[in-house]
């Protein structure tokens, strides 16, 4: 028998190492290596000890020791996608980067751990005993053990009695898991770190974090960072891991590093520099510097901070005590209105003559009502809309729809359930919301104090800025967590912060009693949570110690509670749990108290853009519960909403449709951002062609000799290169790419006709995102250090002159594992979305033809470029047959615009022309319901005249309503 020659080309057992393949085939491609490379090599991990009764010292790792673990919870377990090579070898390309056994073993053992105290927080038991008393305040619900449901189900109406908690507790605890095992792929091995001072109270350090600058991993002031001193020899290698790991029960400890765990706390994140700044309490062994004083080499994990999601587990029990008096038959109820999804101008109501019965039981708790609202929380619209506005407004550019939706929401006309805003990109969500708040706290009676809050400390920052000028500190209070730094809070925003002993504090209770506006994130409104001011806590405080100074006192006819709305701004971002939070601080007191004022429930958002952010790409928590709610019937399925692409177009209310239930959301439609061109293809796929651009100064680059076709300002640019994994660090790169769109970065600044800080380049993969960054700062390209680079998700809420997008995929193979991983952009509606939204003015997408038709979104996007010339890259190419293809109303538009420059009687911003036939149907309909119905004074008269002025404070003048604008008003409500 012939010898057979060993293969050159081998793993060491238990490597996680990539192996390198041909980007066509997949097989393996051989790599010689020499024997002195075999020599060098980590020595494999010895088998375990051949009787069971042998006894291991006690800093055996787990991987020796054989120790049983729980399993994880199901979810958690990542399964990246596999690729055969058809040869038996199978490999992960998602796998992370080799790293030797000798390094990555040694975070597995137990060490003596040295605790760096963090940031004195705040002593609630202390604020507590001091401002209200223990002795009045209810008992805080606990935990549910065990779980009462089968997780696995879903969240329906029939069990939130039982198992709203159990559901969102199972989860958060999955996505925690998930959280860990990415956080480990963050780890750094053998890492420089620098020391930058060391004195009594401790060791001052520095080190780069690949991935800061995109929150991969994201860290913030304060956490625990955990370090472990390496011990080197003089060759540079780990001293005697390569015996210890051959024969470990030899040995009493671990030679390869000191046995002392830093649990050091985060002084600073420097993400545009990628660099932490940490405090250890003690300083590290420096004799095994030996000559690098400056740079000791340590590996570094990062722990996932349990204060991160301790509010939300907190927060679960209460809302489920409240749920648990729900009425799980409720959504059962029919309304009383004709079907909502029936209702029509064709179809109008067969019983608008009987009287409806609108009201659902007397006793639903408040919170069933916002957490799973149905038509009986509505109230019934028995009158036609008025045309223009007697309340007075703070802001005098707000448009019609923020007007409305204004106005709804301070004369409180739509029942007692969530207001929800649906806020397109570039549509002014946050403006809305901020003249929501100033009316509530100025001009609307009941209304006495407000919690606003968003999902991030910069969306909060903003609110506070743009509010300041209306209010004053002692009005106004921005709310910080103890941990937040002075640096990142702007200088604007300080003077309404608390502020003791150099760190942000909780105001004296009756500074914050007296507080109109307070405005924090959704998880620091858990700082009022613990503090014990919730609606349900200062009701149970004070009236209860008035029955203790008076007990026989009557009780009062009505209750007046503290907080009186409650305002999330960027909803769609936040995880349910996390909502949770401040919604559990205005929520009213359980069982038959009467209120003077319910409180209200007002959120904005996009749920078609980017949602919350989880490590687990499954995790239902992806969900917000603002997304959750849209897609409920009494939003779904309400005839004016905005619809859904291919199943309606919205309705234009008229009497024919009435009596109907108000609806209790608002859809804004003008965007204020993008060139038309640029907004077309988005409109069309998430918005069902509403989308009313209305922006100034967008067409800054027309001139701009790249732009091919009919020299709209987009631009497709088909590449054939080939992306490549980076097997040091991972992830998908793609260098064609990186340098089509840095090359059009450079022609666009040397034009004269854009500055660099208004261009921006993305991509979904972060190692493309390092590709970028590499490239564009090469002399060829101008040294471009100011165009902004990152990735997609780093833009969302964010606006740039011109956005250069880089899809980066070109294997087809790898799309669906994309898709299951959370990655790119094919195949992701979403990110798409995000991606595209973000241009002013110029807009150029990088990408291949194959990879693009996979996804009808993308393909839509692929049609509308070939219709109109749009395309860069192919030569010679013909362009199917797009016969049956229809354009978008904004294509239309713009194609009427260059056939007709005067375009009349236009729609909302001389966008929309005559000839377009939703426009001039609408418009039909508006003059068959004026002759039918009519908009005039006979509409108004009478007892249902004055029932409208008592519930609507807005009203109608008696002016003469221009048709086109009255149309616009009913076509949305």
């Amino acid at each position: 028998m012939q010898r057979q020659t060993p293969p050159l080309f081998a793993r060491q057992p238990k490597s996680k190492a990539v192996l390198i393949v041909h980007p066509e085939s997949g097989e393996p491609c051989p790599t010689p290596v020499s024997q002195k490379e075999q020599s060098a090599r980590i020595l494999p991990v010895a088998p375990h000890p051949a009787t069971k009764d042998a006894q291991l010292p006690l800093n055996t790792p787990p991987a020796f020791a054989n120790r049983q673990e729980f399993p994880p919870l199901p979810g958690t377990q990542r399964k990246s996608p596999v690729e055969s090579s058809g040869q038996g070898h199978d490999f992960d390309i998602y796998a992370r980067p080799f790293v030797p056994e000798a390094f990555s073993i040694l975070n597995q053992l137990d060490g003596h751990e040295v605790n760096t105290p963090g940031i004195k927080q705040i002593d609630f038991g202390a604020y507590v005993g001091r401002c209200i008393g223990w002795d009045f305040l209810p008992l805080i619900p606990r935990p549910i053990v065990p779980p009462p449901m089968n997780v696995f189900c879903g969240l329906g109406d029939n069990t939130i009695n039982t198992g709203y908690e159990s559901y969102f507790r199972y989860h958060l605890e999955a996505e925690i898991q998930s959280q860990k095992l990415e956080n480990e792929s963050y780890s750094l091995f053998g890492h420089d770190v620098t020391t930058l001072t060391h004195d009594t109270s401790g060791t001052t350090c520095s080190f780069l974090v690949p991935g800061l600058r995109e929150n991969s991993p994201y860290v913030e002031e304060d956490d625990i960072i955990q370090l472990r001193e390496l011990i080197y020899d003089h060759a540079g290698r780990l001293l005697g891991m390569e015996l210890w790991m051959a024969q470990p029960i030899l040995f009493n400890r671990t030679p390869g590093w000191t046995g002392i765990i830093y649990n050091a706390r985060v002084l600073a994140v420097r993400r545009k520099e990628s660099r932490l700044v940490v405090k250890i309490d003690g300083s590290p062994d420096m004799r095994y510097s030996f000559s690098r004083p400056d740079g000791l080499k340590f590996n570094v994990q990062f722990p996932v901070p349990s204060n991160r999601y301790l509010p939300m587990k907190h927060v679960l029990p209460i809302i489920q005590e409240a749920l648990r008096h729900a009425d799980i038959t409720r959504h059962q109820l029919t309304s009383g209105v004709p079907n909502q999804s029936q209702a029509s101008p064709s179809n109008p109501s067969s019983n608008s003559g009987e009287p409806l019965n609108l009201g659902g039981p007397p006793n639903t708790p408040w919170l069933q009502s916002m957490l799973f609202p149905i038509e009986a929380d509505c109230d019934v619209q028995t009158m036609l809309n008025r045309g223009s506005f007697k309340r007075v407004f703070f802001d005098q550019q707000l448009n019609w729809e923020q007007m409305k939706a204004i106005g709804s929401i301070c004369s409180h006309n739509y029942g007692t359930l969530p207001f929800l805003v649906s806020g397109p990109p570039g549509t002014g969500k946050t403006k809305t919301l901020v003249e929501v708040a100033l009316q509530l706290v100025k001009s609307v009676d009941g209304v006495s104090h407000v919690l606003f809050c968003a999902p991030s400390d910069p969306a909060a920052d903003m609110i506070v800025q743009r509010i300041s000028s209306h209010l004053n500190s002692t009005e106004l209070l921005r709310l910080n967590r103890p941990s937040r730094t002075f640096a990142e809070v702007p200088g604007a925003v300080l003077p309404f912060c608390c502020i003791t002993q150099d760190k942000f504090d909780l105001p004296k209770f009756e500074q914050l009693m007296s507080c109109k506006l307070v405005v924090t994130t959704c998880r620091d409104a858990s700082l009022l949570l613990h503090s014990r001011v919730t609606n349900v806590d200062l009701f149970a405080a004070e009236y209860r110690l008035r029955t203790v100074i008076n007990p026989y006192a009557a009780p009062p006819s009505q209750v007046e509670l503290h907080w009186t709305a409650l305002i999330i701004d960027e909803a769609a971002q936040a995880m349910e749990p996390e909502a949770l939070i401040p919604l559990s601080i205005v929520a009213p007191p359980i069982g038959p108290v009467k209120l003077a004022f319910k409180p209200l429930f007002i959120m904005a958002g996009d749920e078609h853009q980017l949602g919350p952010r989880t490590s687990l790409p499954s995790s239902p928590l992806k969900t917000s519960l603002f997304a959750r709610l849209f897609a409920r019937p009494v939003y779904a399925d309400h005839p004016l909403a905005r619809g859904k692409s291919g199943e309606r177009a919205p309705q234009v209310l008229n009497k024919s449709m009435l009596p109907i239930a108000r609806p209790a959301f608002a859809n804004l439609i003008r965007n204020y951002r993008s060139h038309p061109a640029i907004l077309a293809v988005p409109s069309s796929l998430f918005y069902f062609d509403t989308l009313e651009p209305e922006a100034d100064d967008t067409d800054r680059l027309t001139s701009w000799s790249e732009w091919r076709g009919r020299k709209w300002p987009v631009l497709l640019h088909i590449s054939d290169s080939e992306d490549d994994m980076d097997l040091n660090n991972g992830g998908w790169y793609n260098v064609g790419e990186a340098q089509l769109a840095c090359a059009y970065a450079a022609r666009l600044v040397q034009s004269g006709l854009v500055a660099q800080k208004e261009v921006c380049i993305m991509s979904p993969f972060k190692a493309q995102v390092a590709c970028l960054r590499r490239a564009i700062r090469e002399a060829r390209f101008g040294s471009l250090w100011d165009v902004d680079i990152g990735p997609t998700e780093a833009f969302q809420g964010l606006e740039r002159g011109v956005v250069i997008i880089c899809t980066t995929r070109s294997k087809p193979r790898f799309v669906g594992s994309d898709q299951k991983a959370n990655w790119g952009l094919i195949g992701m509606p979403n990110a798409m979305n995000v991606a595209l939204t973000r241009a002013k003015f110029g807009l150029i997408v990088i990408g291949r033809r194959e990879i693009l038709l996979l996804d009808p979104n993308w393909r839509a996007f692929l049609d509308f470029c070939d219709r109109n010339g749009l395309v860069a890259g192919e030569v010679d190419r013909l362009v199917q047959d797009r016969d049956n293809i229809e354009p978008t109303r904004l294509e239309k538009v713009l194609l009427a615009q260059e056939q007709d420059s005067t375009v009349s009687n236009s729609r909302a911003l001389k966008v929309v022309s005559q000839e377009d036939e939703m426009w001039t149907s609408g418009v039909q309909a508006a003059l068959d319901a004026e002759s039918v119905n009519g908009y005039g004074e006979s509409d108004l008269e009478g007892s249902d005249q004055e029932e409208h002025d008592d519930k609507e404070q807005d009203g109608e003048e008696g002016e003469q309503i221009p048709l086109s604008q009255r149309f616009l008003q009913s076509n949305l409500f």
